[in-house]
């Protein structure tokens, strides 16, 4: 079966506001030539359009002072985003089951034009069903073109956005710790850079194929996760298939034939998908490395020339441990994956950039060493994990040592930040002893307050880190620069920069590191 998440407790600051529908307003029925949806919808009944997979869209151009929806989410609760005038929401809105009307928007100027998208961000449940849309003293208007350039998305739990509000996949501090997410997820994310359409169909713990209804073989048939139909076609074609999955395939599949059955996998999954889009379409296959010995990025490549065609590779590093990507990490995928499609001479360019700042370091630095960046919707993360362990981000424009934000850390506190060791982007390991050097002012207060600035290094696969180095500096109340050198051992594929407090509060800003 599909995932299910359970919010036992959890505290959600919603949009929702069940709403009764002013005799003004205009009905508008899911069938109306002026609504536009993007995904697997089904329209048996153009009267009720439903829909499963997360990522999937309503738009709508329209004058009036508010407008609401008439949906049902399933038998569990569903999460969606409004983005208005193209300005996405910063709470989100979690529908229970049950049939409901809620408010989208109110308070708008009726002398303008509005250009509404109600996108479903969670696929915990059953299928989703639309009833229409009710607009006080409304018109509907005339929508803009849509997208020329199209990508589709086939994965498992890091392409669904599984934890995207949560550093440690669990509840936390942030009011949607431990659900999912699309918006900033990295798929949305790359659409929206690239100014193309997306359809996404990805679920967590799915395998590239395989038993049962979660694979990615499987979704390639599938309007809504729970049937297959060899003969469904979404009416959708790409220019660019994603194809995000092989992870779940190794911890399945043991012995000496694991990776050729991993490879029989990619290829199957690939057939699939030139059968239902034909030669056209260029695949990439995207893939994680750093996490453990036998990944699949050891050797997608291989599969490349195998196959043959318009296929490709692009390989993103793990250096978050073992939890899912967060919204920040997300966006440093999303960098890296746009950038590679981008240069594959089809025709697409990067339209916009990212909303949210990129957690991965470039050129051997660190990522938002100042700390002037935060993650969105109520979600806290800044790029330094853990942001539930403790650490205060503090917003202080004339004490900073650098623009307007620092941390502080009580006695025992740490945060960290895993680089990709080579500094490059590509898997491999260091070799002949790489030296890296941070810089960070720093400041303290208490009983001999004593910061540290601490490096440890991992191999290819998780939890496989050794030889930590720290350095203690003894630090007083004003801000200085102090410096620390490190030298990481051969096969190192990762560096852990750590700063804790080992003696009193300890504040950090404009934290920096180079390669010699």
């Amino acid at each position: 079966m599909k995932k299910r998440i359970s919010t036992g407790g959890l505290l959600v600051a919603l949009l929702l506001i069940v709403t009764a529908i002013p005799a003004s307003a205009l009905t508008v029925s899911p069938d109306d030539s002026g609504i536009r949806y993007t995904g697997r919808w089904n329209f048996d009944n153009p009267q009720e359009p439903w829909i499963g997979w997360q990522g999937s869209t309503i738009e709508i151009q329209f004058q009036g002072s508010s407008i609401s929806a008439d949906l049902n989410p399933g038998d569990s609760h569903e999460y969606f985003r409004v983005i208005l005038n193209g300005v996405p929401s910063e709470q989100l809105i979690r529908l229970e089951p049950g049939r409901t009307t809620v408010t989208l928007a109110s308070g708008l100027a009726t002398n303008q034009s509005h250009h509404l998208v109600l996108m479903k961000e969670t696929f915990y449940g059953t299928n989703s069903v639309f009833y229409g849309f009710d607009i006080a003293n409304g018109v509907v208007q005339t929508l803009p073109p849509r997208p020329a350039l199209r990508i589709a998305y086939f994965g498992d739990s890091n392409m669904d956005g599984t934890s995207l509000y949560s550093e440690k996949d669990q509840q936390g501090n942030d009011p949607l710790s431990s659900e999912s997410g699309t918006y900033y997820a990295y798929p949305a994310t790359v659409a929206r850079m690239l100014g193309a359409e997306m359809h996404l169909q990805a679920a967590g713990g799915a395998t590239l194929s395989g038993p049962g209804d979660n694979t990615v073989a499987k979704f390639i048939y599938s309007p809504d996760w729970y049937n297959q139909d060899q003969n469904y076609r979404s009416g959708f074609n790409p220019h660019v298939i994603v194809v995000n999955a092989g992870a779940n395939d190794i911890s399945g599949i043991k012995g000496k034939q694991q990776k050729s059955k991993v490879k029989d996998r990619f290829r199957l999954v690939v057939s699939e998908l030139r059968n239902v889009y034909g030669e056209t379409p260029h695949i990439v296959l995207y893939n994680a490395y750093g996490w453990d010995l036998d990944e699949p990025a050891n050797y997608t490549h291989e599969l490349i020339s195998e196959i043959g065609g318009k296929i490709s590779v692009m390989l993103y590093p793990w250096m978050w441990e073992q939890w899912h990507g967060s919204m920040v990490e997300h966006a440093g995928q999303a960098r890296l994956l746009a950038e590679h499609i981008t240069n594959l001479g089809l025709g697409f360019s990067i339209v916009q950039p990212a909303e949210i700042f990129d957690g991965f370091g470039r050129n051997f630095d660190v990522a938002n060493g100042s700390f002037e960046y935060a993650a969105r919707t109520g979600f806290e993360a800044f790029g330094w994990r853990y942001v539930d362990d403790g650490v205060e981000r503090v917003y202080d424009p004339a004490g900073a040592a650098d623009g307007n934000y620092y941390i502080r850390l009580a006695v025992g506190d740490r945060v960290h930040q895993g680089g990709d060791a080579t500094g490059d982007f590509q898997p491999g390991a260091t070799s002949g002893g790489q030296t890296y050097v941070v810089r960070a002012m720093v400041r303290g207060t208490g009983t001999e307050p004593t910061a540290q600035i601490i490096a440890d290094f991992e191999e290819q696969a998780l939890y496989g880190r050794s030889n930590a180095q720290t350095r203690s500096f003894a630090v007083d109340g004003v801000w200085r620069e102090y410096t620390a050198t490190f030298t990481a051992p051969d096969g190192t594929w990762k560096t852990y920069i750590n700063l804790k407090s080992a003696g009193g509060t300890v504040e950090f800003d404009d934290v920096r590191m180079s390669a010699q």
